[in-house]
């Protein structure tokens, strides 16, 4: 009889393993804990918490367990003995890179290599399919990046039905974390040893278009902006153009979207395309058919009326 799959923080540890120096940097920093403050949870100085990070010294057996219990972990968590992945914060995209600082960057990166750590151990018990996006040469507007996807997924020209799976069923692991872990980014993806995985949070999985246009947008990032190292707002906008061509492609928006703004018109065409009336609008822009003015005024109206 299989043993169920392990959760986040139930992975597979040898028994008697030695402290794990990194492990313990990665509890600390995906909850956002200084060294200072942790030393005070548990009783010893700060100069301790670097030395067992550096692996200068071992924490004894009690202190290992108020580590545990100051971090959320079980104390078998900080033993060697399984793949540790690490992350460099240039790898990854993050949405709110006003708000973001370096430590929510750190923090939301520990909790990308639990997932990575987590999807690992699972493959025990499942074979995932490969990462399957295709190269995409340097330079691609959004829109042909888009038009290529949805081509080598072989998606059908009209909406694309149940993103998420679509995803994963490519090798994407998309996860969704509690706000505490990542709420000052928000979203994000990365790729860690060839898997890419997608991060967001219960704030955006509450309303459906978000969540779909929150996953196209990283999914941009995947296919667009492999190399580069340095987050910019440019980057965010392309993958947000990315979206919107993947989700509402440009031919099939000629031949449905409304000839004049039509705000009852576009609910019901963003239901069918699973995306926001404010999306459609956009697009409408986009295709010449109404302007950016009466674009501002139907944003207006949208947002008292919808969660848009």
């Amino acid at each position: 009889m299989r043993e169920d799959p392990p959760g986040l923080f139930d992975l597979p540890i040898p028994v008697g393993s030695r402290f794990e120096p990194a492990r313990l940097t990665q509890a600390r920093v995906r909850l956002g804990v200084s060294k200072t403050d942790l030393a005070t949870q548990v009783k010893v100085s700060p100069a301790a918490i670097g030395q067992y990070e550096a692996g200068v010294n071992s924490p004894r057996p009690e202190v290992l367990d108020r580590l545990a219990m100051a971090l959320q972990v079980r104390p078998e968590f900080f033993s060697v003995g399984r793949p540790l992945a690490r992350i460099d914060s240039v790898n990854a995209h993050f949405r709110s890179l006003r708000s973001a600082r370096v430590s929510d960057r750190q923090k939301a990166l520990a909790t990308a290599t639990l997932v990575w750590e987590l999807a690992f151990a699972l493959e025990r018990y499942v074979r995932l399919p490969e990462a399957d996006l295709p190269s995409v040469p340097a330079g691609t507007a959004p829109a042909e990046a888009a038009a290529l996807l949805r081509g080598h997924w072989n998606l059908p020209d009209g909406p694309v039905k149940h993103l998420v799976a679509n995803a994963e069923s490519r090798g994407i692991v998309v996860a969704v974390r509690p706000l505490s872990e990542i709420d000052a980014v928000d979203a994000f993806s990365v790729v860690v040893l060839d898997r890419p995985i997608i991060i967001t949070t219960p704030r955006r999985t509450e309303n459906v278009f978000k969540h779909r246009f929150s996953i196209a947008h990283e999914i941009g990032h995947l296919l667009l902006h492999r190399e580069v190292t340095e987050p910019t707002a440019s980057i965010e906008k392309e993958a947000d153009a990315f979206a919107a061509a993947f989700l509402t492609p440009a031919s099939a928006m000629d031949a449905a979207l409304p000839q004049r703004l039509d705000l009852a018109a576009l609910d019901r065409l963003g239901r069918t395309w699973g995306v926001s009336p404010t999306s459609l609008v956009r697009r409408m822009v986009e295709r010449g058919r109404t302007t950016e003015s009466s674009a501002r005024r139907a944003y207006q109206r949208l947002n008292a009326v919808y969660d848009a």
